[in-house]
């Protein structure tokens, strides 16, 4: 051990001045407090971040293809164009339409979904959320039967929405549409009378994501088309792609297609939930920087611990230069005991904001879904940023080292030990 190393650790062992152990103890505890507190924000918000991720790209595709206009016919040739592309997993065909369900004497606004049932699963994770698997493909509609006897549709419902309906699997429900059927061509309603049919609940799906929970229903496409005596059209082409971050690149490449470039929106998942992202990530930035200034406060008890050791220290920084230590030798001396400080409090502190973390993840904090759009307080625990933070609150420590710790290399020897 080097002589510099060996002062350092004996100039925070001692005991002498009870004063500079408590303030040593103080600016300890100050950058644990620091670095705790940073890695819980950081991880919390980054637990929202990726869980709204998560209930978005679940409940949604990657990539959304909608023809301008309603008149989408030739979607499966759409579909055996994207699926060429490199990176595509799956493509399914949907149709969106606001109605209102009624049960009872209850009634909620709805956005109905048609789906594809058969292959709804590769584009979204909606039959995993499903209290019962099969209920995706019990959806299925056949709008043309071989006996003429077209069967009652089949729907499911959000949780949320089927608790404010008050319905369960086996229920019937009724789907109103202000609009009776469509002319596509010239998108007008033909009667202006609304239009309604008896749906059956096959079950309830949770995703989590009180948006979707709370009002989309899901049907098969074919029962839509049935619902408002439309031809085999649909509302656009959902996609699903292995790399998510990458969507932006095939969305570009299918915009400069002749097919597709003109006649058709094309909008990647970050691009529908722009708004939502954007304020996620400043929210994340602003938490972090705010937290960060706990450690800056910290640091200015580092550097007043320093200043109370010099001036305790100044007989002994002054017998130590007339012994031959350099100006050098007792910075680093003063440098080691701030690092000594600070990689006590940051390593206390990475492993007090792990703990909270845990904590955090197994306790039930009751969120409201209909503030925070989910139903848990959810942590990602992500090890480069826990060792970015750690790394931060070093080169903080260090920095505040550095006055005392020259100031304390440039004493002279004679003024230590004028009175003495």
């Amino acid at each position: 051990m080097s002589y510099e190393r060996f002062i350092a650790i004996r100039h925070l062992r001692s005991g002498r001045s009870q004063f500079v152990s408590t303030i040593t103890i103080i600016a300890i505890l100050g950058v644990f407090l620091g670095v705790a507190a940073l890695t819980s924000v950081i991880a919390v918000t980054g637990g929202f971040q990726q869980a709204f991720q998560d209930r978005v790209l679940g409940v949604n595709s990657h990539l959304l293809v909608i023809k301008q206009g309603t008149d989408f016919r030739n979607y499966r040739e759409i579909q055996e164009e994207i699926e060429t592309y490199e990176g595509v997993i799956a493509t399914s065909p949907f149709i969106f339409h606001e109605m209102i369900a009624t049960h009872g004497n209850r009634s909620a606004g709805i956005l109905v979904k048609g789906i594809e049932p058969s292959t709804a699963a590769t584009v979204s994770d909606i039959p995993k959320y499903a209290t019962n698997p099969d209920s995706v493909m019990a959806l299925e509609f056949d709008r043309f039967p071989d006996d003429g006897v077209v069967d009652t549709p089949r729907v499911l419902l959000g949780s949320s929405l089927a608790n404010r309906l008050q319905v369960e699997a086996g229920d019937t429900i009724q789907v109103t549409s202000p609009l009776e059927s469509l002319d596509v061509g010239g998108f007008r309603s033909e009667g202006h009378r609304p239009a309604s049919r008896h749906f059956e609940v096959v079950g309830t799906y949770r995703s989590g994501f009180h948006e979707y929970d709370n009002r989309m229903a899901l049907v098969d496409y074919r029962a839509v088309q049935d619902f408002f005596h439309q031809g085999d059209t649909v509302t656009g082409v959902d996609v699903r792609v292995e790399e998510v971050f990458q969507v932006g690149a095939l969305a570009d490449a299918l915009r400069d297609t002749e097919s597709m470039g003109t006649y058709f929106r094309i909008m990647d998942w970050r691009q529908l939930n722009h708004n939502l992202f954007t304020s996620l990530g400043l929210q994340r930035l602003v938490l972090a920087v705010l937290f960060l200034f706990i450690v800056l406060v910290a640091s200015f008890n580092i550097v007043c611990t320093l200043i109370m050791i010099v001036l305790e220290k100044n007989k002994d920084i002054a017998i130590l230069k007339s012994m031959g230590a350099t100006n050098f030798g007792i910075l680093k001396a003063f440098l080691y005991q701030g690092l000594i400080v600070g990689f006590i409090g940051t390593i206390n502190g990475l492993i007090g904001g792990f703990l909270v973390c845990m904590a955090i993840r197994h306790t039930d904090f009751g969120l409201d879904p209909e503030i925070y759009m989910i139903d848990h307080l959810p942590v990602r625990i992500v090890p480069l940023e826990f060792a970015l933070v750690g790394a931060m609150s070093m080169v903080i420590c260090l920095i505040a080292t550095v006055w005392p710790a020259w100031w304390a290399s440039r004493m002279s020897p004679v003024e230590g030990l004028r009175y003495d």
